[in-house]
């Protein structure tokens, strides 16, 4: 019992530093784009709204496994502009994924940063936290799993508050052995749209 108490919290410390870790990596790439880019046009300038979300869809096959999982994202989002071309945000994450003949749902929600490497190409980088079902109170006492995601977008702006955005992105997941999104890692494609405010991309 001891043996298998002391496997478990190493394991857990150990995804905790791994989580760290990449989450520090991401940062530091940011702010070393940032200033490679400080020479750039601006995007999107500082004082700038932006209110919209994301959608996509993926089927995975899993080694050795009968069948495939299915993941269907849908991500409102909020995000502010604290100077030009950077903003830092926040995210709901609703999420339904199914294998085998089961499925389940799941809630999350949390911070991110975007920056825009230049205009129009981004890089958004964040931590969801997630319920394992749709129970908030589940998701607040921190039982249920993380997600890191990170994606490379293009704005395709409309007019001068509405843009398309299309992105590749990559989600680690921090899952639950009993559940099935337990840990791994999924590539895929989102499309959202992106409304902004206080905003002037220069067109008509």
């Amino acid at each position: 019992m001891f043996f298998y108490t002391f496997i478990y919290s190493f394991t857990n410390l150990l995804k905790s530093k791994l989580m760290k870790m990449f989450t520090k990596s991401i940062i530091a790439i940011i702010v070393c784009v940032c200033f490679a880019q400080s020479m750039s046009a601006q995007t999107v300038g500082k004082g700038a709204w932006m209110l919209g979300g994301s959608a996509g869809f993926s089927s995975t096959k899993v080694k050795d496994a009968d069948g495939s999982t299915t993941i269907i994202n849908i991500t409102p989002n909020v995000g502010y502009f604290f100077a030009n071309d950077f903003a830092l945000g926040a995210r709901l994450n609703f999420l339904s994924t199914s294998a085998g003949g089961n499925s389940n749902s799941n809630f999350g929600y949390g911070p991110f940063a975007r920056f825009y490497v230049t205009d129009p190409i981004f890089i958004q980088a964040g931590i969801d936290f997630e319920a394992a079902t749709l129970d908030l109170n589940s998701l607040f006492a921190g039982d249920g799993s993380t997600t890191i995601h990170a994606a490379v977008g293009y704005s395709l702006f409309l007019n001068n508050s509405v843009a398309i955005e299309p992105s590749l992105y990559i989600n680690i997941y921090n899952g639950d052995e009993d559940n099935l999104d337990s840990d791994f890692t999924r590539f895929g494609l989102n499309i959202g749209i992106q409304a902004f405010a206080n905003h002037d991309h220069g067109m008509e």
